[in-house]
């Protein structure tokens, strides 16, 4: 199971199944899945960690994420790409990195202070709006749109799907 380097990235309005299709590609592929969202991230320590000379220092919510999955070959999925903020520190250049088939072989995490080697994982961007994208990212990336649904997709949505679970949690039973 090798992996080409090649990174998807879903983009479409919220609510279309974008995180829900790349979990089953994580469950297809025998792979844990490692969930970041990324909506509000401005700071790039959150990427890369905290040098130990930090009081209250720590690995990065990747590195930390593999560590707690005991996988370095999981799918993992960067929620709202389009969302980063750089406030402190770029946290796409750190990104660009990770996502790199030629660089993230040797990752490395402030707080490790070793090369991880990220190049076995399988990486799935979600994103709402293209153009709030940063362009070196999406260039790393293969785009695949979602659309919405359309007002009859989301009536046989509500009626099969949503509607039965609702009753079931709520057990009207007693109505």
């Amino acid at each position: 199971n090798e992996n080409t380097g090649s990174v998807l990235c879903f983009i479409g309005p919220a609510g279309t199944g974008k995180t829900t299709i790349a979990k089953s590609i994580a469950a297809n592929s025998n792979r844990p899945v490692i969930h970041i969202a990324l909506g509000g991230l401005t700071d790039v320590t959150e990427f890369r960690g905290y040098r130990r000379t930090y009081i209250a220092a720590r690995p990065g919510r990747l590195i930390s994420e593999v560590i707690n999955k005991k996988s370095l070959a999981p799918l993992i999925i960067l929620d709202e790409i389009d969302k980063m903020q750089a406030v402190k520190g770029d946290p796409s250049a750190a990104l660009l990195e990770i996502l790199d088939p030629e660089q993230n072989a040797n990752f490395t995490d402030h707080y490790l202070e070793i090369p991880v080697d990220l190049s076995k994982a399988m990486f799935i961007c979600t994103a709402n709006y293209e153009n709030q994208i940063p362009a070196p990212l999406k260039d790393r990336m293969e785009l695949i749109r979602f659309r919405s649904y359309s007002s009859e997709e989301r009536d046989i949505i509500t009626r099969q799907f949503v509607m039965p679970k609702v009753f079931k949690e709520c057990n009207p039973t007693n109505l």
